[in-house]
């Protein structure tokens, strides 16, 4: 009778062995699931809020408060466009302006915009970017060292693991852009 009953919790301890075994082999799978990609961007939800909150800081020309306020997002960050069309577009709005974002993988200079966001994988075209719009009312935010001495007005930076931003005021007067001293209070550091 011992034998037996040692028999049995055996088998059932080999049994709840083989299941412990298989459902930790199925969480492994499903967390691998819920990963993000690489190219995911944490910090997408911060440059959203930053990015709707630069638009009370500037004054853009009058023929830039018609139709839809566009932000325009160049390069891939499918998180941070994600994150501003489910904040902003249609939500929010720019004094009586409609939020509206595009996105493109590379800078196409036909899109008519009044933020351009440059990701860190599209950076090149800055400088062409930032010539391109002279006078024409557009900000220009970048994500790179030194892209404000390229022609962006406001870049990202991350210090001590947070994400501040540079700013160049020169850079948003060639732009054609008004802004009040306050902002530069704000900026973590100011190019110029």
């Amino acid at each position: 009778m011992a034998f037996q009953i040692k028999y049995y919790l055996c088998k059932i301890h080999f049994k709840l062995h083989k299941v412990y075994k298989y459902l930790t082999i199925l969480l492994v799978l499903i967390s691998f699931g819920f990963q993000q990609p690489n190219s995911y961007d944490v910090n997408s939800k911060f440059k959203a809020v930053f990015l709707y909150s630069f638009t009370r800081y500037f004054d853009w020309p009058d023929e830039k408060k018609t139709d839809a306020f566009v932000i325009y997002v160049v390069g891939k960050n499918d998180a941070l466009v994600a994150e501003l069309k489910k904040n902003l577009s249609g939500k929010k709005k720019v004094g009586n302006q409609e939020i509206e974002i595009k996105n493109s993988p590379a800078f196409d200079p036909s899109i008519t915009s009044n933020i351009i966001y440059f990701a860190p994988d599209a950076l090149k075209p800055v400088t062409d970017a930032a010539s391109k719009n002279k006078k024409k009312g557009v900000l220009i935010v970048a994500e790179a060292p030194g892209a404000c001495k390229s022609g962006a007005s406001i870049n990202f930076i991350f210090l001590e693991n947070k994400l501040k931003f540079e700013y160049s005021k020169n850079a948003a007067v060639k732009a054609g852009l008004k802004t009040n001293e306050d902002f530069k209070a704000l900026a973590e550091i100011n190019i110029d």
